[in-house]
């Protein structure tokens, strides 16, 4: 089974009016809806997108965790939307919850730790 996106979002606005002050220097939440290849309709993946620059000066020098980030030197929304969709193209399983797993290790699943 392969997965595909089905849509990209951001959090606050849209990619399509979205250009930061600074290329080299933001960071912002994003999400990505994805399922099976072919199937309408899909789970949501939320990630944010920061620039090394931001992630320095927002420590305060001192050191954090990072998860569920996409580091890039500076913003280029195709190169952005490139990765993520290389990422999901690649990620296959015997079934979709195989799949969801494995990008949930890049990026947040929605159903992530849920117990029904």
């Amino acid at each position: 089974m392969k997965a595909e996106v089905k849509q990209y979002s951001m959090v606050g606005g849209e990619f399509s009016s979205y250009w930061p002050d600074d290329v080299t220097d933001f960071c912002i939440g994003a999400d990505v809806t994805v399922g099976p290849e072919g199937v309408p309709g899909g789970d949501i993946f939320s990630f944010q997108v920061c620039t090394p620059r931001w992630l320095a000066h927002s420590a305060g020098g001192k050191p954090y965790f990072i998860r569920h980030t996409i580091l890039m030197d500076e913003y280029d929304e195709d190169v952005l939307k490139s990765t993520v969709r290389k990422l999901v193209e690649n990620t296959t399983g015997n079934s979709w919850e195989e799949i969801a797993k494995k990008l949930a290790r890049y990026m947040f699943w929605e159903f992530e730790d849920y117990q029904a």
